[in-house]
């Protein structure tokens, strides 16, 4: 029999989390279904209200020249730019920042995988799994946002500018 002690404790502990990935759930359906796109951001946006700044480590001007030098020299188009930047910011923020003080890497890459695979359900969706087991990774050894964001920033740059618009992908090999 389960102890109502273990329960409580239980739901002191993981009571905010599950209640933000069940929304980031419920916003990724209603943003494939019924456009509602703005969610989403949101929802991966509020764990800022739940975490302290200062885990962040935004102090040094390392930090900041990177997120802002690295997109530059992938800039085609400020739309582009800004719309990668600002998934994987707020992707990283989500995932690694604040689901990752409660899951390991392992499950918080399992639950990184999921909303891809509900938004686009191809073999793509499933394969994010390893590069977020890599960020989880480089997080876990360098606690730095700014770090893994713009690693997943080039890697979305990487992925939609020469993977995703190659001839081996559009021809089906």
């Amino acid at each position: 029999m389960v102890s109502s002690c273990n329960i409580d404790s239980f739901l002191k502990t993981y009571f905010k989390p599950v209640i933000l990935y069940s929304l980031l759930i419920l916003s990724v359906i209603l943003n494939k279904y019924y456009n509602l796109s703005f969610l989403t951001p949101l929802v991966l946006l509020s764990p800022l209200i739940f975490i302290d700044l200062k885990s962040l480590n935004l102090t040094s001007k390392w930090s900041f020249s990177l997120i802002l030098i690295i997109p530059a020299l992938f800039f085609q188009d400020l739309h582009s730019t800004l719309n990668h930047l600002s998934i994987a910011l707020s992707e990283e923020l989500f995932f690694r920042v604040y689901l990752m003080s409660f899951f390991s890497n392992f499950i918080t890459s399992i639950l990184f995988t999921i909303p891809h695979i509900l938004l686009y359900g191809d073999l793509h969706s499933f394969l994010v799994f390893f590069p977020s087991l890599i960020y989880g990774l480089v997080y876990q050894k360098s606690k730095s946002f700014i770090l893994v964001a713009v690693l997943h920033f080039l890697s979305n740059i990487i992925y939609s500018k020469f993977i995703l618009n190659s001839d081996i992908i559009n021809r089906g090999l």
